[in-house]
């Protein structure tokens, strides 16, 4: 016997599912959506999971109400509501009918929905005390409600947490894989309440610390990710780029040196010390001056804008970051990000010419006074070497970009599956294929709505060459793979026959799985720097394209 006393019983009145369902009646689908099993509930162990979506109810399908007052009046009664004891009265219900529920959920990984239909049974409420005491228990075995057992909190407050947090963690819409929570974070946390789940299955062993263990479980596997095995040839775009930016920084360091040399017989042999205002500056005007690598923290800002600095024995030379010039080396930098590698460090070496009139800056925390000079030519990042005078079409082009060469694969046949599209979306990515990229993308926008669907025929996205710099990014560094998890049905978004001269608009949603490398482990995650939701659309029939406006 427990030494704590012998436990006593008691059962309340109203019959319950011991379920807790959220109305989602502006779906696609009207349903109610599994949002918690207690551990009590007559459907543990029936099938039945968090996240599903009950679209009937012993037959009778979850049907939208047609108002706001109809939904207040009738939705407190339904299954899995505060109130639905009074409709099992109404009903005759007795302790042990079962209830049978038709629900859908995601056929993942793979395509489309699948309908399972479920049973568990109408239990009366029951609550635990120790005999002869006012001290209640969780359940038979279980802690006692207010006790502690040497934690910081309580176990009834405990338990509220767990299930406030659980439930949105594995929630179907909004969980941790359909929103921006980070399912790695998630784990951290989840798994710091390992020990108390231990210490109740050892302490208190019984149906309560039985169901908290497969919850927590659940939990934890869900957050964990799938395990995935990568083929042998999976990173092999990784180690092309890594050729390819050492190749490219060999040129640039070279092409650096030979910049110098070239013009070594107009250049200062040291820095120019000299009063910008009283001083003579006649000496030095026009000539160029070697200037060392400034990062972008010894930037001095004045009246909104950005000047590279350089200081030797209080004496200042200032660049402007937004002169002609200086835009003719960005530009480069942000070819060479989108061609060769996404990352480039922003410390900057420039060799510049001395203009006449001197600069006074009054920002960043201080007063400066200097030279000002125009770039001639710069390095960025040690791997980005610029000479602005290169006459060469769209701009100067950075040392070993005429090197380049990019086989363009082109957009899948136009009968390709979204599948298909959005698996091609992800190999332009790793090839660096941004012109198969950009042709996989819309020109055009639907935006759905039940009421008024609005069409755009012509549609520019702005964002574009920022977010294929940040696939990039992600698949070099943080994501070694991604591949579809799972492909919705086709819907039909606008009909074409709402207004003259509209076209038939169909789109299918789709998710994809990240993969990283966590603990020595490829597992799927999802975080605020992925995107796993994804739409493609296609008009009259034609080829699918994604609408997403997202990197990867």
């Amino acid at each position: 016997m427990n030494p704590r006393g012998a436990e006593k019983e008691y059962l309340q009145d109203g019959l319950r599912s011991g379920l807790k369902l959220d109305a989602r009646f502006d779906a696609l689908t009207p349903h109610l959506h599994v949002a918690w099993i207690s551990w009590d509930s007559g459907f543990r162990g029936s099938g039945l999971r968090v996240g599903d979506r009950v679209i009937a109810i012993d037959g009778q399908p979850v049907v939208k109400p047609p108002d706001l007052a109809t939904t207040q009046r009738t939705l407190p009664f339904m299954l899995g509501q505060y109130a639905e004891n009074q409709t099992w009265d109404k009903q005759g219900r007795k302790e042990g009918d079962q209830v049978q529920v038709r629900i859908v959920r995601r056929r993942e990984p793979g395509e489309g929905w699948e309908e399972h239909e479920f049973s568990g049974a109408l239990l009366h409420e029951r609550t635990w005390s120790i005999a002869d005491t006012t001290r209640q228990l969780i359940g038979p075995g279980g802690p006692e409600r207010m006790g502690r057992d040497g934690f910081d909190e309580a176990w009834m407050s405990w338990l509220e947490k767990r299930v406030f947090d659980w439930e949105r963690l594995l929630d179907s819409a909004f969980g941790a894989w359909r929103t921006s929570r980070g399912t790695r974070a998630e784990l951290a946390n989840h798994l710091g309440h390992k020990a108390r789940v231990d210490f109740l299955v050892e302490h208190h062993p019984g149906p309560f610390a039985t169901a908290m263990r497969e919850d927590w479980e659940t939990v934890r596997a869900c957050l964990d990710g799938d395990l995935v095995t990568l083929p042998a040839d999976a990173l092999e775009f990784r180690t092309r780029g890594e050729e390819q930016v050492k190749a490219i920084g060999l040129q640039a360091a070279a092409a650096w040196k030979a910049l110098l040399e070239a013009r070594a017989g107009e250049t200062l042999s040291a820095f120019p010390v000299v009063d910008p205002f009283r001083g003579d500056r006649s000496a030095v005007t026009g000539k160029l001056v070697s200037l060392p690598t400034v990062t972008q923290r010894e930037w001095l800002v004045d009246m909104g804008k950005g000047y590279l600095a350089w200081n030797q024995s209080g004496a200042w030379v200032f660049c402007p970051a937004n002169t002609p010039a200086m835009n003719k080396v960005f530009s480069a930098m942000q070819r060479y990000q989108k061609r060769v590698a996404p990352s480039v460090r922003l410390d900057i070496a420039v060799l510049g010419r001395i203009l006449p009139d001197p600069r006074l800056l009054a920002g960043s925390g201080r007063t400066a006074a200097g030279l000002e000079v125009e770039p001639v030519a710069a390095l960025v990042g040690g791997v980005v070497c610029v000479d602005v005078s290169d006459p060469s079409e769209g701009g100067p082009r950075f040392a070993g970009e005429e090197t380049l060469s990019q086989e363009h694969f082109g957009a899948p046949a136009d009968d390709a599956s979204p599948r298909e599209v959005l698996t091609a979306m992800i190999s332009a990515v790793k090839r660096g294929d941004q012109e198969t990229w950009n042709g996989l993308f819309a020109d055009w926008r639907a935006v759905p709505d039940t009421d008024r669907p609005i069409y755009y025929p012509v549609w520019t996205w702005n964002g574009r060459d920022s977010e294929w710099v940040r696939s990039r990014q992600l698949l070099l560094n943080k994501v070694l793979d991604a591949r579809v998890r799972w492909m919705g049905d086709v819907r039909v978004v606008i009909q074409g026959d709402e207004a003259p001269g509209l076209q038939r608009i169909e789109e299918v949603e789709l998710e994809l799985d990240h993969v990283g490398l966590f603990e020595g482990q490829t597992r799927t995650f999802n975080s605020v720097d992925v995107r796993r939701r994804w739409t493609v659309q296609r008009r009259n029939g034609g080829p699918w394209r994604i609408t997403s406006e997202q990197s990867l």
